[in-house]
Parts: structure tokens; C-alpha cells; sequence
């Protein structure tokens, strides 16, 4: 059932995902909202193609990974709809390590900026904006989730919803849901809080589906002040090439100036902004200064 379900998803999310850009463009031409862009548009459309097709290519692994873990498994567990919710939760929290991990690891950021280089926010282009690079790093987060004993073809059906899930919550002019809604789960007002490059939005609100890993780790931000979309030191270029691999440059680079091995290492699996010499500024330093000045200005 869940093989079949599997090859079923992509026809539905199709569906879904044209009925929510539809309903938006419909408001954006109503209300005239300036949602898109093309060339921004267009560069997030090649490369959503290019992730689809490094995913296509790495599933195969992926089902490799679980079906070896699978062996090793903690429990066996019986695949019903009730053992569905629980690998679905499951799923989400490895989701919430997997997002996290891209954002505070400099290699995994490398990967990850890619979908966060776009300065619009809305249903038809930036949920697309993927990186080649992570369906290289996935299946090494994903795949875990066999070692609990929940069967491959079901978890990788948890793993395509939670992305389905996903893509509703990229909508820039729906304001704040029920609170129990906001509190439990992502929504728009969330993830516009993660794609912002505010200070005090820099890396929040991982959750794929809910919120509680969020608040349970301490990166939950609410969105109070308006989000400003995308890099800290923003792209500003159409080109998906220059997306994709600009930080990677950036990266080999660091590493090949570095002096010494371990230092070399550290720009690997450091934060980005970190620095040997002490001069760079991570978001954690940033939002620490940000913090003390809001005290100062307080005290004035």
C-alpha cells in the first residue's frame, strides 16, 4: 500500500500545490500585491527542476540506507494508518535536525542558502527555490528513521507529505492564524519569521508540520517586527548558478587560505560566520549584540 501511495503523491501534490498558486494569484491581481518577479520567478522554477532531479536519482539510496538500518531496527512495528501518525512525528522531528543542522553547519548552509536567496516570498516560486546539493545530504538525516522500525516506503510517504505541508506556509499576506493553530503548528506567519533576515528572525522556526520542536529547543521566534526577505547580505543576482554555488566558493575558498588542518575542518562544521582569527560574527553574536542594544536603547 505504502509503495503504491508513494508513486500516488506527486499527482496529488501537483493538484494541490496548483490550486494554492492559483487562489494567490487570483488575491495578488485583486488586491494588487506585488508577490512576483520574473526572473526570480523563473530562476526558483530551474531550480526546483534541477532538485527534482537530483531527488529522482538519490531515492534509490535513500531506500538503500533504510532497508540496512531496517536490519538493526529497535522495534518492528506494524504499518497501519495509527503507526502512520506516530512515523509521521517522528519524521517531523528529523526533519526540524536536518533543517537546523543546514542552517548552523557551514557546509550544510552551503547547500541550504540556495532557498533563502530569493528576496520575494510567495506559493509559485520560492517553495521550488531547492538546492542540487541537499538530496546529496537527506537521505543521511531521513533515513534514521528505520532504525525505530517504521517501514522504508512508509516514512519516505510521512517524509512527501511533511514536504507537501511545507509549501502552504510560504504565503506573505496571511496573517496570523487561531492561536492554538500557531501554537502547535508552522504557518505562514512562522516561516516568513525563518526566511527573514531581521536579526532577530536569523535561524528560527525549523519545524516542517509542528512548532513544539521549536519551542522545545529554544528557536521559536514570533513575528512581530515585518520580516525583510532574504540573505543577510543579499544576492541580489537572477542567476541560479550564482544561488546554487556562490557560497560553495566562498567555502572552498576559506578552507584553502585556512592555515592548519584543524582550522581547515572547523570552516566545515563551524557556523557560518565563524572565523579562526575571531573576526567573523555568527547569527548567535549578532542576535547577542542585537539583545545588548535593545537593553541600552531600554535604559535611555
Amino acid at each position: 500500500m505504502w509503495e503504491e501511495l508513494l508513486v500516488k503523491i506527486p499527482n496529488y501534490a501537483f493538484v494541490c500545490y496548483a490550486v494554492f498558486i492559483s487562489i494567490e494569484l487570483v488575491f495578488a491581481l485583486i488586491y494588487n500585491y506585488k508577490l512576483y518577479r520574473l526572473n526570480d520567478t523563473l530562476a526558483c522554477l530551474s531550480m526546483g527542476a534541477a532538485y527534482v532531479g537530483m531527488r529522482a536519482l538519490t531515492v534509490g539510496f535513500t531506500l538503500m540506507l533504510m532497508h540496512f538500518y531496517q536490519q538493526y531496527a529497535f522495534f518492528d512495528i506494524e504499518s497501519n494508518w495509527l503507526s502512520f501518525i506516530a512515523c509521521y512525528i517522528v519524521m517531523d522531528f528529523l526533519v526540524y535536525c536536518y533543517h537546523r543542522s543546514t542552517h548552523q553547519i557551514r557546509f550544510g548552509w552551503a547547500a541550504h542558502v540556495a532557498h533563502h536567496s530569493s528576496q520575494q516570498f510567495n506559493l509559485g516560486a520560492t517553495p521550488f527555490r531547492q538546492s542540487w546539493a541537499e538530496p546529496l545530504l537527506e537521505p543521511f538525516a531521513y533515513s534514521l528513521i528505520a532504525l525505530i522500525g517504521f517501514d522504508p516506503y512508509m516514512a519516505l510517504v510521512a517524509l512527501e507529505v511533511n514536504l507537501i505541508y511545507m509549501f502552504w506556509v510560504h504565503l506573505e499576506k496571511v496573517g496570523k492564524l487561531h492561536p492554538l493553530f500557531e501554537w502547535l503548528f508552522s504557518t505562514p506567519s512562522h516561516h516568513r519569521v525563518h526566511h527573514a533576515n531581521n536579526t532577530q528572525y536569523l535561524d528560527k522556526n525549523f519545524g516542517g508540520t509542528f512548532m513544539i520542536w521549536d519551542r522545545m529547543f529554544g528557536t521559536f521566534e514570533e513575528e512581530k517586527e515585518k520580516p525583510v526577505f532574504g540573505l543577510v547580505t543579499q544576492l541580489n543576482s537572477n542567476s541560479p548558478i550564482t544561488a546554487s554555488f556562490h557560497l560553495w566558493i566562498t567555502l572552498v575558498r576559506d578552507i584553502w587560505y585556512a592555515k592548519g588542518l584543524r582550522n581547515k575542518l572547523a570552516y566545515l562544521v563551524m557556523p557560518p560566520g565563524w572565523a579562526p582569527d575571531g573576526k567573523g560574527q555568527t547569527s548567535r553574536q549578532k542576535q547577542a549584540i542585537y539583545k545588548q542594544d535593545l537593553l541600552y536603547r531600554d535604559r535611555q
